[in-house]
């Protein structure tokens, strides 16, 4: 076997789109137990694609902290067609898409080998000062991201998700040292697997996600104690809304709604 056709290759940024480019070849831990890409492993690729291009822009994480701000992914949706499987082929391209209030806002397409899309999300960041704790304007970082305005690969706008009043199913989880990030707290990564975690069984066991938006409300770290708790929002139970809670103080970390497809 060729080892390096199992890493990522870099395609690079179009000078005069500002898309970034990246082709996968799907590997063998980054699928689940149906032989097909963990949507975990999709946003890992969204998330290096994103940082890759943040540092063409001299916009990335490491370069941020020289200035004493980071980026943090406040909400999230994202759109899934077809699941690659173990050494398929696929290219994530990412851009940045314009500004929503304090946000900046960043779209990604996701194609298959055979060129044709497979998943689409948009996602909105704030850089925060990490002296204050609190979020700053993007205005003064707008002319380095360069984004492409109006250029949204799906319609409507990153909203606040509806609060979930009675709890149908939950699950309980512990921060590991292994779930902090750079910033020193847990990775958003980790947030969307525990929102998926706390679906019931069998939803889990017939059914994948087709379509899922999340709001990063708080932050969580090392030892903290979190319920996922999840409602279904139809009678099929086709679609959920989520909470992650951080049982020590009962801070909402995160909301979620998520759509599932049945598989055969």
């Amino acid at each position: 076997m060729n080892s390096g056709n199992l890493l990522h290759q870099a395609k690079g940024v179009s000078s005069d789109t500002n898309v970034w480019c990246e082709d996968y070849q799907v590997r063998s831990y980054e699928v689940d137990r149906r032989n097909q890409l963990s949507i975990q492993s999709i946003f890992n690729f969204m998330q290096e694609a994103a940082s890759r291009h943040a540092a063409k822009l001299g916009v990335s994480v490491q370069q941020l902290l020289a200035e004493n701000y980071t980026w943090l992914l406040s909400r999230l949706k994202i759109r899934i067609d077809a699941y690659p499987g173990w050494k398929d082929q696929i290219q994530v391209s990412t851009w940045p898409s314009g500004t929503q209030q304090l946000f900046a806002l960043r779209d990604f397409k996701l194609k298959g080998g055979n060129n044709q899309v497979i998943a689409a999300a948009i996602s909105a960041w704030l850089i925060i000062d990490l002296q204050k704790r609190r979020p700053v304007r993007i205005a003064p970082f707008v002319d380095r991201l360069k984004p492409i305005e109006g250029s949204h690969i799906l319609h409507g706008r990153l909203d606040k998700l509806p609060t979930l009043s009675n709890a149908f199913h939950e699950k309980s989880f512990v921060v590991r040292h292994s779930d902090l990030d750079i910033n020193q707290h847990v990775n958003n990564v980790n947030f969307v697997e525990w929102v998926l975690e706390g679906v019931p069984a069998v939803t889990l066991n017939t059914s994948v996600p087709s379509e899922l938006e999340v709001n990063f409300l708080a932050e969580a770290f090392y030892e903290d104690q979190i319920r996922a708790t999840c409602s279904p929002q139809d009678p099929d139970h086709t679609t959920f809304l989520h909470s992650l809670i951080r049982q020590q103080d009962g801070r909402e970390l995160a909301r979620a709604r998520t759509k599932w497809r049945v598989v055969d």
